[in-house]
């Protein structure tokens, strides 16, 4: 059972530890010291848009002992201090009220800890490239930090559909736990929208082929019984359905001769010697769902050398993660896919936009010089890039998706 401890502030920012058995979960929460927009974006999954807190680490040795730590979505800079400083060990200890004599710092300096990566790639100004792992790409790189609502592309890695027994190869992407690879963080465009269509088609039956159906329809039933009962069915529902087309007010012999001539040759032998139509009895009937697709056009200006880093990155973040990968020489594996989702100012999803399913990328559009001239900087980057995106959800919206009493728009 999960038991969560008293809240701890350190460097102004609030802390609880949620305990469960021998590990602890260190969680950045947002009373007192609200959550920043950098903290929520080098979170990534390890943000809770829901409750608007973050999974910083987990203590896997209650004890406090070496590598006791491992790191989630918290900063290397947050989880040295964690490691070296005995006063963030003296807060786990009261949060998780545990105490333990086996408190000791000496080895931690030199052992290999285990939220430690490999050697950071660095950029010219020595700063680190190094993502954790997990591409993160925002534009633009605005140095200030106030909250906007903006547009988020998680890439995710496609996970197909299953054989699982009653209901398998069924199941909705959403709810097949797909990894996250990477995100970006877009500006709000105008002209957001969604179309929601579903299939509609006009069909006809007529009174000769009603009859046949009904007749058909009693035998199956009557086949669920045995032999005796279909046969019943069939003589029963026969009865009925001549009853219906050659009783009162039906039609007579020569109609039925003629209709059936006119199915015999192809022409229109009914209508021209009666001067009738058979009644097609039309009505619109459902035939089944169509996918939403989402169109996006970006314009990507750099100002200055590390946003125009950044854009290249985040145009080849989206080809890569949409192009199919090579399983040896005879097969192809699917490309990653996306999940779109419109932030509020708060960090949660937008309560007036609409919701998007996991979608495909079907195309992504790059015009290098869209000002209608080349024109490059010193450093050989565009001056600027039109991206165009199309996007289709990987399955329908049901009814059963969209809940009247959230507090959202619903897909």
């Amino acid at each position: 059972m999960t038991v969560i401890s008293k809240e701890f502030l350190k460097d102004g920012k609030s802390f609880v530890t949620k305990t469960e058995d021998t590990i602890a979960t260190v969680v950045r929460t947002s009373t007192g010291a609200a959550l920043t927009q950098t903290e929520i974006e080098l979170a990534g999954d390890y943000y809770n848009s829901d409750l608007d807190e973050i999974d910083y680490a987990k203590i896997y040795n209650l004890k406090f002992g070496a590598n006791y730590l491992g790191k989630l979505g918290a900063s290397d800079e947050w989880m040295a201090k964690a490691l070296t400083d005995k006063t963030y060990k003296d807060v786990f200890k009261k949060a998780t009220q545990l105490n333990s004599p086996n408190i000791s710092f000496a080895s931690l300096a030199t052992a290999n800890l285990n939220w430690e990566t490999t050697a950071q790639n660095t950029d010219a100004n020595n700063k680190s490239t190094d993502r954790g792992g997990k591409f993160i790409g925002r534009y633009p790189l605005n140095k200030d930090r106030k909250k906007f609502d903006f547009l988020q592309v998680t890439a995710k890695k496609y996970k197909p559909n299953q054989f699982l027994g009653e209901g398998g190869m069924i199941q909705d992407a959403e709810d097949r736990n797909m990894s996250s690879v990477g995100s970006v963080y877009l500006p709000m465009q105008p002209g957001l929208a969604e179309s929601s269509n579903v299939n509609w088609g006009g069909e006809t039956i007529n009174a000769i082929e009603a009859a046949a159906a009904n007749i058909a329809g009693s035998t199956i039933k009557g086949a669920g019984e045995g032999l005796g009962p279909a046969f019943e069915g069939l003589m029963s529902g026969s009865k009925d359905a001549l009853n219906t087309i050659f009783g009162e007010g039906g039609v007579d012999s020569k109609d039925v001769a003629a209709y059936f001539a006119q199915q015999a040759v192809g022409k229109n032998v009914f209508t021209r010697t009666t001067g009738k139509i058979m009644n097609p009895n039309l009505e619109l009937l459902f035939s089944g769902p169509n996918l939403r697709t989402f169109n996006y056009n970006y314009q990507f200006t750099p100002r200055e050398k590390r946003e125009a880093r950044e854009i290249r990155s985040i145009i080849k973040f989206f080809k890569k993660n949409m192009a199919p990968k090579r399983k040896g020489k005879l097969f192809l594996e699917s490309p990653n896919v996306f999940k779109l989702k419109y932030i509020f100012k708060n960090g949660q999803q937008h309560p007036f936009l609409n919701k998007i399913k996991i979608c495909a990328l079907q195309s992504f559009n790059v015009q290098y010089t869209p000002d209608g001239s080349y024109m490059t900087y010193d450093d050989g980057s565009m001056t600027s890039y039109t991206c165009s995106m199309t996007f289709q959800e990987l399955n329908p919206v049901f009814e059963d998706d969209i809940e009247m009493s959230s507090n959202d728009m619903g897909f």
